[in-house]
Parts: structure tokens; sequence; C-alpha cells
């Protein structure tokens, strides 16, 4: 598996447990977060703010189906569970693009979250 793979899954692993000091430290200072047709969320710091904000409903699982590396992008899709309600989940499929910094390939700049709910079983 390669090294950038491993990180997504890490990522993505890191998003479904809510862990903020990892994806923070995962991160430029200026990253922009835009989840598509829904809202853009700029800096660190407003970052972490959200993060703190999905250990409260956040995602319970991630299911990774792809991953497709090109140079300082990675593109993942896949599905993720949300309760929301207790003892109610729906499922989303999603699809990231992460784009790396161009000085340290191990932290994203901008990330673009596509993401739509599955009426059936997915």
């Amino acid at each position: 598996m390669k090294e950038r793979d491993k990180l997504i899954k890490k990522l993505n692993e890191a998003f479904a447990n809510c862990d903020v000091e990892f994806l923070a430290k995962s991160v430029t200072d200026d990253i922009v977060w835009k989840i598509i047709g829904e809202k853009d969320i700029s800096g660190k710091k407003e970052f972490e703010k959200s993060l703190d904000r999905m250990k409260h409903g956040g995602p319970t699982e991630i299911k990774v189906k792809d991953i497709i590396n090109a140079g300082e992008k990675s593109v993942v899709e896949g599905i993720v569970e949300f309760y929301v309600e207790p003892g109610k989940k729906k499922k989303y499929a999603f699809c990231d693009v992460y784009i790396f910094s161009e000085k340290d390939d191990s932290k994203f700049r901008e990330l673009r979250t596509y993401v739509t709910q599955l009426k059936k079983k997915a």
C-alpha cells in the first residue's frame, strides 16, 4: 500500500473517531474545507472548531471504497454513517478531494467534501 493511501485511511479513521488532535496536525494553518453546497471553513482554528462540534453527533463509521492519487491531490470515495437522533443512523455517500501542501506532503491545505444521503441500502 502506498504511503499516501495509508495517510488517507488514517485521516478517515480520525474523522470517524473525531480525533481532533491528529486531524489538526494533518492540516496547514491556512486550511480551507469546502463542504460543497453547504459552507466553507477557513483557517486551522475554524477547522478545529468544526471538528469539536462533530464529537456531538458526528460520524459513527466511515468505509473507504476507493482512493485515487494524482500529484498533490487524493480523491476518496466512501460511505459514512451519522446518528441523526438517538438510536437512528443515516448513511451518506461521500467523495473527498484532499489537496496536499507542496512543502509538506503529510499535510493537506484544502479539503473539498461532496456528500449526499443514500435512500437505498449501500
